[in-house]
């Protein structure tokens, strides 16, 4: 499968903020409930909530940070 070019920036996006979002879960959820039984369950319902509030985050305020950046920029 490939993806069109103009989509990079986007699924590199999404990806980052899968990787980031599963492990920062993670290492909360272990270091502040322990390894038990219930660990996975608790682990993935924060990853989802984690994910469903980190995507459209960084989607909103990713364009705004680059245009704020450019200003600074010297060619």
């Amino acid at each position: 499968m490939r993806i069109a070019k103009k989509h990079e920036m986007k699924l590199t996006v999404v990806v980052m903020v899968f990787c980031m979002t599963l492990i920062i879960s993670l290492v909360n959820i272990g270091l502040n409930y322990g390894f038990h039984s219930g660990f996975i369950y608790k682990w993935l319902k924060a990853w989802g909530m984690a994910f469903m509030l980190a995507l459209p985050t960084v989607m909103i305020i990713m364009p705004v940070i680059k245009k704020a950046i450019a200003k600074f920029i010297v060619d």
